[in-house]
């Protein structure tokens, strides 16, 4: 036998094979639970595991101390405090098949001393969601910690981090002793693919899958990093609970909602095996509509007494197990392959496959994401490919069958020139990606256009990509300092425009002269350097000129940014092409707000938080609050020193009500303002 053959028969393996098991599976934890860049899918992982806890059964003097399958989770990072849970946090056993789950029950049943028919158990079902456990510790009803999972025993301090999700409860009122909180931080399928699509068109990594992502998300120092990944969380069980009224597992579940912690709709209350069963057939068919990556269902006893009676193994409780959901792969045919261009000029390589259905959605196409990953699988048009949504959002190629590659199935042969325009393509020492070097590329043309006016840079909505294609194909633009040279006979002449429309979109490009300073840093289009970056390169710099005079070691001080990215973003900023568009941008017009105005002490030390409709945007009156010296946050705390409520306030006004925090409008804080001397008031 070998680590890749988990199926073999135990009786025909050898110490030397179940050595290079256990070094595989201790590979792949360190992967998974340290370092969040898991290697193969959960799946195979988990056919690994138990095959490796089946040889150690048959041979318990293989053993020894440290197997990688009797413990729970990882080694925690010494990046962070560590503490120690006051109840062990374990890990599930997990079964693959209605046998399977039945076999569960009679083992639960004589240990219960009920006899091997017994059917009549109350159970909770409850969905697996594919996570990172978190444990938060409160005494006398104040938090004293958040911690993830790490070991089991021991966890990572990541109290700041876990209260970047809005609305969980610092305080308890009226709680005494010890308790413990436990839930499931997740990304959301949504937040992931729109992750991965900022991430595809900045040129920076990709998120292997949800769970990858909440882990470093959670596990980022800065807890403003942690922010902007947008985690969400749901909670699902009490470790340590003096003074909580509950009895059953449903008790739990209620007490948790009762009291302000987000618990999971699909919670049921189930009796008998056939109940259970039924449940995770139809979370099955329901798992492509849930918001969040699921790899099962979970099947608790209700009763807590019997909990307890029927107790713990060494790594998981005999009162619980995951009913793994079956991974959907379905085999398809790589049709064609097409290579895009990008604004920075990657060629991204497309699989179009034969459309098939995958988790209630059709899928025909696929990312290739370079040459090297395309060589790694050997892959040729015309093979029958396996397909599987990663994170159950993306279609992703797991494998080539090779024993259907049909005789004339075709390699595929990375273009060595650029698909748009021919120019020779090249790729760097070190790294994956082919680019196309050529700044006339219409491709690239066409692409920097549409991000430079997008949302979250210039925001001028009216030009859409079918005007930026008549504007190149014209050849009355070419980058965006001729977007503002455009005259309304220019626009009005295009197909479909006319002077309604003409004149819309040149009010939308004059008012985009006066935009934030991070909004033209990130529409620069630099690699590495998405909105965020933007917004700590304008706050650190506060004026395009003094970003353009700064040194690699003074960008690379910026959060974030890094010795890599800031000789990126120096050398960029240095291009004599970019320092004409920029010449040329500043001649149009473009005047960015200036972002780094002398810092006020005015309001040094006062948090505030802005939430509802304003009457002016957000951003503005951030601005000029931190340029008093506050600090502007998304989510209201203990730390809060004013909520700015417009209208339609919601969740957040509530939370500030329940802390007796100060609430303002917008007259009140002018008031406010201007009486601290800011100003006029904002």
């Amino acid at each position: 036998m070998s680590p890749s053959a988990p199926d073999a028969p135990t009786g025909k393996v050898h110490q030397a094979d179940h050595q290079a098991l256990r070094a595989e599976v201790e590979r792949h934890n360190r992967a998974y639970y340290e370092q969040d860049a898991p290697e193969i899918p959960d799946d195979e992982y988990d056919r690994l595991a138990r095959r490796l806890r089946e040889i150690e059964a048959a041979h318990p003097e293989w053993v020894g101390e440290q197997s990688p399958v009797q413990g729970v989770g990882g080694a925690p990072s010494s990046a962070f405090v560590q503490v120690q849970h006051p109840t062990p946090m374990t890990s599930l056993d997990n079964v693959f098949s209605d046998e399977e789950l039945a076999d569960w029950q009679e083992k639960l049943s004589r240990s219960l001393n009920l006899g091997p028919a017994y059917d009549g158990f109350t159970y909770t079902g409850e969905l697996k969601i594919d996570g990172l456990s978190v444990n938060l510790y409160y005494v006398d009803g104040r938090l004293q910690w958040a911690a993830t999972r790490g070991n089991g025993q021991v966890g990572e301090m990541v109290t700041e981090q876990v209260f970047t999700i809005p609305g969980l409860p610092r305080e308890l009122p009226g709680l005494k002793g010890e308790l413990e909180v436990r839930g499931e931080v997740y990304l959301s399928r949504a937040d992931f693919a729109a992750f991965n699509a900022r991430a595809e068109e900045l040129g920076t990594p990709l998120l292997k899958n949800p769970r990858n992502g909440a882990a470093g998300a959670l596990r980022q120092k800065d807890p403003e990093v942690t922010r902007t990944r947008n985690l969400k969380v749901i909670f699902y069980a009490l470790g340590k609970r003096d003074g909580v009224p509950v009895k059953t597992q449903g008790d739990v579940l209620a007490w948790l909602a009762e009291h302000g912690f987000p618990t999971s709709r699909y919670s049921e209350k189930l009796t008998g095996l056939a109940a259970a069963q039924e449940y995770h057939r139809r979370m099955t068919e329901q798992r492509s509509a849930f918001e969040f990556d699921a790899d099962g269902t979970v099947l608790k006893l209700d009763l807590l007494a019997l909990q307890a009676e029927a107790g713990f193994t060494s790594r998981a409780p005999r009162w619980a197990t995951a009913d793994k959901f079956p991974v959907e792969e379905v085999e398809t045919v790589l049709e064609s392959v097409t290579v895009n261009v990008g604004r920075t000029g990657k060629l991204a390589p497309l699989a179009h496959l034969s459309p098939r259905l995958i988790e209630g959605s059709t899928v025909s196409k696929a990312t290739l994401h370079n040459e090297d990953h395309i060589r790694g699988m050997d892959l040729r048009v015309g093979d029958t490919v396996v397909v599987r949504k990663s994170g159950g959002v993306i279609p992703q190629i797991m494998r080539v069958v090779l024993d259907k590659r049909p005789a004339d199935a075709v390699p595929f042969d990375f273009p060595t020139h650029c698909p748009e325009c021919g120019h020779e393509a090249v790729r760097a020492e070190g790294d994956a990606n082919t680019y196309c070097p050529n700044p006339a590329c219409p491709a690239q043309q066409f692409e920097r256009l549409r991000y430079f006016v997008s949302r979250g840079a210039m925001d001028a909505r009216g030009i859409g990509e079918k005007l930026i294609e008549q504007l190149i194909a014209t050849g009355r633009v070419r980058d965006a300092a001729d977007l503002y040279g455009l005259d309304a006979g220019q626009l009005a002449d295009l197909e479909r425009s006319g002077d309604k429309k003409a004149a819309n979109v040149l009010a939308q490009l004059e008012a985009s002269k006066t935009r934030p300073l991070w909004r033209l840093i990130n529409a620069l289009g630099m690699n590495h350097v998405g909105e965020r970056g933007a917004q700590a390169l304008a706050a650190a710099f506060g004026t395009l000129d003094a970003l353009l005079a700064a040194t690699p070691e003074q960008i690379g001080a910026v959060p974030g940014m890094g010795g890599t990215i800031a000789r990126g973003v120096t050398a960029a900023l240095a291009d004599p092409a970019m320092r004409d568009l920029l010449r040329r941008l500043r001649e149009a017009g473009l005047n960015p707000v200036e972002e780094a105005a002398p810092r006020g002490d005015a309001l040094a030390g006062l948090n505030f938080v802005l939430t509802g409709a304003l009457s002016r945007p957000r951003e503005t009156i951030k601005a000029e609050l931190e340029a008093a010296g506050a600090r502007v946050t998304g989510s209201v705390t203990k730390k809060t020193s004013y909520l700015v409520a417009g209208e339609e306030a919601g969740s957040k006004l509530e939370r500030a009500q329940e802390l007796k925090i100060p609430v303002v409008d917008e007259v009140g804080l002018s008031a406010l303002l201007a009486e601290r001397g800011v100003g006029g008031g904002a």
